[in-house]
C-alpha cells in the first residue's frame, strides 16, 4: 500500500510539473509573440513623439490644460475636465489661460484669441490680439489689439463681452494690484500720458500731453501710489526727462537735471531697463551716463598691461559705464549713488539702504569671480561705512531681506546676518550643520547649498544644508530642522517660487524670496541617489505630508488657486510622460494624459541603476541603458557617455531625435542596439585627467559583469569637459574601440592662457579653483598641467577619433579641437573632424544638429557594429 500510493503520489508530481512546463511554455511563446509583434523604431519613426507639458490648473481644479510639442511646431493644446475627463483640442493653440468663470483663453493662430466657455462649448473669436490677460481678481479680460492702423487696448468681460476701448495706445503698464492701467497715447496735440482706473467704471486720468515729447516706461512702486516714466523729446533724445506722479494727491513731479548737484558731464539714460521706484513711491532710481566725448584720433594698437586691473577686453565693455542715483520728488533732494570706484549697487528690502561694490579692489586677480570690498550707504543720511573688505563676488554672496531689516552673506563657509539697525554681524550657521560644499575639490570659496528666503516681516532665514530646510532667526539665537532628510537620504528644497512674494531686481542681486510659513509650504523631494523623487507639503503644525513619492521621475506640480487640488508629471526612461491629478494628498491618483501612447507599437529600452569603486575604494553610481529586445544570450555593443555626474538622469524619459545639439541621444543609440552607459566621475586635485581614467574604466568593468556587452566593441563620447576626457582618456587607455570629442580641451598650457567668452576673462580660473581642478597655476605646477594634456600623449592614441567643433564657440576656442587633430595627423593616426561654422559650444542650426547626430550614429556603427564604412559628408546647403 505505502509502494502504490508513493507511485500514485509520483505519477500526480509528474503531471502537475509538466503541467506547469506546458503552462511556462505557452507563456515565454505568447511573450515573444508579444515582442515579435512590436516594430522596431527608426529615424523615421522619431516626428511622431511629442514632449508633454503641463500648463495650468483652474481656480476649482476641474480644469486643466497641458501641451504636447512635436519638433514639426504641430503642437496641440488641451483642456481637460479631472472629474469627468471631458476633453477639448485645440491645434496648434499656445498661451491658454483660465478664467475662475470656467472659461479659456488661448491664441489659436497667430494674432488670433478664442474665448471658450467650457460649460457650453461656445466659443468667441477676437482677431489682431497681441497679447491678453485675465486680471487677478478675474473680473475683466484685457486684449491688446494692434490693427495697420493703431494699438488699443480693449477691456472686456471675462465672458468676451467689451466694456471699454481706448485707442492709439504706445504702451501701457498695471499697476501692482491691478486696480490701475498706465497708459500712453497718441491724440492730436502729442503724447498723453494717463490712468485708467478699473474699479471706478473706467474713469481715466489725464497726467501729462506735450506735442514736443514721447512718454515711454512707465513704472509703478509697490504700494500702488506713485508711477514714474520718461519723455524723450526729438531734439534732444539722449537726454530724457524724468517724471514722478503721485495718485493721492494728483502731483506731477519734474526732475532737473541741470540742478547744481547733478555730476557735470553726466545726463539721464533711459536705454535698456525702465526707471525704478521703491515700495512706498517716494524714492526713485535712475540710471546716468556720460555724456559722449568726440573721437579725435584712433589708438594705432590696443594697449595691454600686465598691471592692468581688467584685461583690455574687458575694460573695452566698460567704456561708457551706467551709475545710479536717487531721487526725492517730495523734497526735490538729489543723491548720486554709484560712481567709477563704487560702480555696484544692492539695494535693501525696503530701499532705504544701499550696499556698493568695488569690483576692482583686488585686481588683478584670477577667479572667475573677483573678490569684492562692499561700502554700506544710508540714502537718508548719506552716509557711508565700510561693510565687508575681500569676500566673493558671486551674485548669490549677498542677498537683502524682504523687509529691509538685513542683509545676509555667506563667508568662511557659515551664513551670516547683518542687522542694519544695530550695525551687527551675527554667524547664525556656526556648530549647527554644514551648509556649504566644495563641488570642483579644490574650491577656495565653498559653495552654499542655498538661501531659500526669509519668513514674512524679517522674523527667519530659510537655509538649505545637503539635505534639510532650515529655519534660523536673523540673531542666530534659535534653529530648527524643518525636515527630516539626513535620516532618510532624502534632499528637500521648496518647489514653487510662485508660493513666495519675491521683489524685483536690485541691480547686482536679488532682494530674498518671502515665504508666509502659517500656510502650507510645497517641497520637492529626491532620494540621494536619484531613484525616487516627488513632493511633499510642509505646515508648522503638522509637520511633513507626501503628497507623492515614487521611484520615477516627479516634476512640474501645478497647484490650483484654492489649494484643493494638484497635477504633476511622472516618468521613467522606459515610460512615457503622464499627467497625474489628486484632488488632495490621500486621494487615489487620476491619469489625465498618457503621452506617446504609440511607443507600445515599438521595441523599447530600459535604465538601471549600478554601483562601482574607483580605484581608492570610493562608491559610485551609474547608470546603464539597454538595447531594446534585450537579449541576454547576444552580445551587444556600448557607448559610454562621459561627464562629471550623470547618476540624477536615471528616470528621465528620453525622447528620439536627429536634432540634438551635441549630437547624442541616449534613446536613438538604445534603439539600435546599443546599450548606453553614464558613469559618475569624482576626482583627485590635480589630477582631472586621471580621475576620469580610473572612475570610467571602472564603470565600464562593472558594466561588462551586469549585462552582455561585447568588450572589443565599446565606445566613448563626451562633450566640453567630456570631450577633454574623451581626449585624455583614449590617449592613455586602449580600453575604447571608438571615441567622439566634442568642444574638448587637448592642450592645458595654451587654454589656461586663453580669453575666455564674450566677457574677455582669461581661463585661469578654470584650472585653479574650477572644473580642472587643477588648484595652483600653470607656472607653480608646470609638470602636472603636461601630465594632464591629451596632446602630448596622442602619440600613444589607438582609438578613432570622431572630433567636433564649433568656429564661433565662445567656451571652448574651436583651435583645441584642431591641435589634436593636427597631432594625430602627423602621427597618422585614425580622426576625422568636422567643424560648423557660425555655430557656438553647442550647435544651434537644426541641420547641424541632424548632420553631427547622424555622423556619430554612423561612426559608432562603423566601428563598433563593424558595419561597411560609410563616408562622413558635409551638411547640406
Amino acid at each position: 500500500m505505502k509502494n502504490e500510493n508513493r507511485y500514485a503520489l509520483l505519477f500526480v508530481y509528474r503531471h502537475f510539473f509538466r503541467m506547469i512546463g506546458l503552462l511556462l511554455f505557452l507563456v515565454s511563446n505568447l511573450a515573444i509573440g508579444q515582442i515579435n509583434d512590436k516594430k522596431q523604431l527608426t529615424a523615421a519613426d522619431y516626428p511622431l513623439w511629442g514632449k508633454l507639458g503641463p500648463q495650468q490648473l483652474s481656480d476649482n481644479s476641474q480644469w486643466m490644460s497641458y501641451s504636447v510639442r512635436y519638433e514639426s511646431h504641430q503642437d496641440t493644446l488641451f483642456v481637460r475636465n479631472s472629474q469627468t475627463l471631458k476633453t477639448h483640442v485645440f491645434p496648434k493653440g499656445k498661451n491658454g489661460k483660465f478664467s475662475k468663470d470656467d472659461f479659456f483663453a488661448y491664441f489659436s493662430a497667430a494674432n488670433t484669441l478664442e474665448l471658450v466657455d467650457l460649460k457650453t462649448d461656445q466659443a468667441t473669436v477676437f482677431h489682431n490680439v497681441t497679447d491678453y490677460l485675465f486680471t487677478d481678481d478675474n473680473r475683466y479680460l484685457i486684449l491688446t489689439v494692434h490693427d495697420e492702423k493703431q494699438q488699443k487696448v480693449v477691456i472686456c468681460e471675462t465672458n468676451g463681452h467689451s466694456l471699454k476701448s481706448i485707442d492709439s495706445v504706445l504702451s501701457f503698464t498695471w499697476s501692482t494690484d491691478q486696480t490701475m492701467l498706465g497708459i500712453i497715447t497718441k491724440s492730436k496735440k502729442g503724447t498723453v500720458a494717463e490712468l485708467v482706473f478699473l474699479q471706478e467704471h473706467f474713469r481715466q486720468l489725464k497726467i501729462a500731453e506735450s506735442q514736443d515729447e514721447n512718454f515711454e516706461k512707465i513704472t509703478w512702486s509697490k504700494n500702488a501710489k506713485a508711477l514714474s516714466f520718461y519723455g524723450s523729446s526729438l531734439a534732444n533724445p539722449l537726454n530724457p526727462t524724468l517724471y514722478h506722479f503721485t495718485i493721492a494727491q494728483k502731483k506731477l513731479g519734474v526732475f532737473d537735471s541741470s540742478r547744481a548737484e547733478f555730476p557735470k558731464g553726466m545726463h539721464l539714460s533711459n536705454d535698456g531697463a525702465p526707471v525704478a521706484l521703491s515700495d512706498d513711491g517716494k524714492r526713485v532710481f535712475m540710471k546716468i551716463c556720460k555724456n559722449e566725448v568726440a573721437v579725435t584720433a584712433t589708438d594705432t594698437a590696443m594697449v595691454w598691461n600686465t598691471t592692468d586691473r581688467q584685461l583690455y577686453p574687458e575694460r573695452k565693455q566698460m567704456e561708457n559705464p551706467v551709475f545710479y542715483s536717487v531721487w526725492w520728488p517730495k523734497t526735490n533732494r538729489y543723491l548720486q549713488i554709484t560712481d567709477d570706484v563704487l560702480s555696484g549697487m544692492m539695494l535693501n528690502g525696503n530701499q532705504s539702504v544701499a550696499l556698493l561694490f568695488d569690483f576692482e579692489a583686488y585686481h588683478p586677480q584670477f577667479k572667475e569671480n573677483s573678490d569684492v570690498t562692499s561700502w554700506l550707504l544710508d540714502l537718508n543720511t548719506g552716509q557711508k561705512q565700510l561693510f565687508l573688505k575681500k569676500h566673493p563676488g558671486t551674485d548669490s554672496a549677498i542677498l537683502a531681506s524682504p523687509g529691509g531689516g538685513y542683509f545676509s552673506y555667506f563667508k568662511d563657509g557659515n551664513w551670516w546676518v547683518y542687522n542694519i539697525a544695530k550695525a551687527t554681524h551675527t554667524n547664525i550657521t556656526q556648530n549647527r550643520a554644514v551648509f556649504s560644499e566644495q563641488p570642483f575639490v579644490v574650491q577656495e570659496d565653498a559653495e552654499p547649498f542655498g538661501l531659500a528666503g526669509w519668513s514674512l516681516e524679517d522674523k527667519s532665514l530659510l537655509l538649505y544644508d545637503q539635505f534639510d530646510l532650515w529655519e534660523i532667526t536673523p540673531d542666530g539665537s534659535s534653529a530648527s530642522r524643518l525636515t527630516t532628510g539626513k535620516q532618510n537620504s532624502l534632499v528637500y528644497r521648496i518647489a514653487l517660487q510662485e508660493q513666495a512674494q519675491r521683489s524685483a531686481s536690485n541691480y547686482s542681486g536679488m532682494t530674498s524670496a518671502c515665504f508666509n510659513l502659517n500656510e502650507n509650504l510645497i517641497l520637492r523631494a529626491h532620494s540621494a541617489d536619484f531613484t525616487a523623487s516627488g513632493y511633499y507639503s510642509w505646515q508648522r503644525a503638522a509637520g511633513l505630508q507626501s503628497l507623492v513619492f515614487e521611484e520615477k521621475q516627479i516634476n512640474y506640480l501645478i497647484t490650483s488657486k484654492k489649494g484643493n487640488g494638484y497635477v504633476y508629471r511622472e516618468e521613467t526612461f522606459e515610460h512615457s510622460p503622464a499627467l497625474i491629478f489628486k484632488s488632495d494628498a490621500q486621494a487615489v491618483p487620476e491619469l489625465i494624459s498618457q503621452s506617446n501612447s504609440q511607443q507600445q507599437k515599438y521595441l523599447w529600452s530600459t535604465a538601471q541603476s549600478i554601483t562601482y569603486t574607483n580605484s581608492s575604494g570610493t562608491p559610485l553610481q551609474g547608470v546603464l541603458f539597454y538595447p531594446t529586445g534585450y537579449d541576454p544570450q547576444k552580445k551587444y555593443p556600448m557607448v559610454v557617455h562621459i561627464y562629471q555626474k550623470q547618476s540624477q538622469e536615471l528616470h528621465w524619459y528620453v525622447y528620439p531625435s536627429l536634432h540634438n545639439t551635441r549630437g547624442f541621444n541616449v534613446r536613438n543609440l538604445t534603439t539600435q542596439g546599443y546599450f548606453v552607459l553614464y558613469p559618475d566621475i569624482v576626482y583627485k586635485e590635480g589630477q582631472p585627467g586621471q580621475s576620469a581614467v580610473d572612475c570610467v574604466l571602472a564603470a565600464t568593468a562593472a558594466a561588462l559583469l551586469k549585462a552582455s556587452i561585447s568588450p572589443d566593441r565599446i565606445g566613448l563620447i563626451g562633450h566640453s569637459f567630456g570631450g577633454y576626457e574623451t581626449n585624455f582618456i583614449i590617449a592613455h587607455s586602449n580600453r575604447f574601440a571608438a571615441a567622439v570629442a566634442g568642444a574638448g580641451v587637448a592642450d592645458l598650457t595654451s587654454f589656461y592662457l586663453q580669453l575666455n567668452g564674450a566677457a574677455g576673462k582669461a581661463n585661469y580660473w578654470r584650472f585653479e579653483f574650477q572644473q580642472f581642478r587643477m588648484a595652483t597655476s600653470l607656472f607653480e605646477n608646470k609638470q602636472g598641467y603636461l601630465d594632464n594634456s591629451p596632446v602630448l600623449e596622442a602619440a600613444n592614441v589607438n582609438t578613432p577619433l570622431l572630433s567636433w567643433s564649433g568656429d564661433a564657440d565662445p567656451q571652448v576656442h574651436y583651435l583645441q579641437t584642431v591641435q589634436f587633430f593636427m597631432a594625430l595627423r602627423r602621427l597618422e593616426k585614425p580622426c576625422t573632424m568636422l567643424l560648423y561654422p557660425n555655430e557656438g559650444h553647442a550647435l544651434a542650426e537644426r541641420m547641424n544638429q541632424q548632420h553631427l547626430t547622424q555622423q556619430i550614429e554612423r561612426w559608432f556603427d562603423r566601428y563598433l557594429k563593424k558595419e561597411v564604412p560609410v563616408d562622413l559628408k558635409s551638411p547640406p546647403n
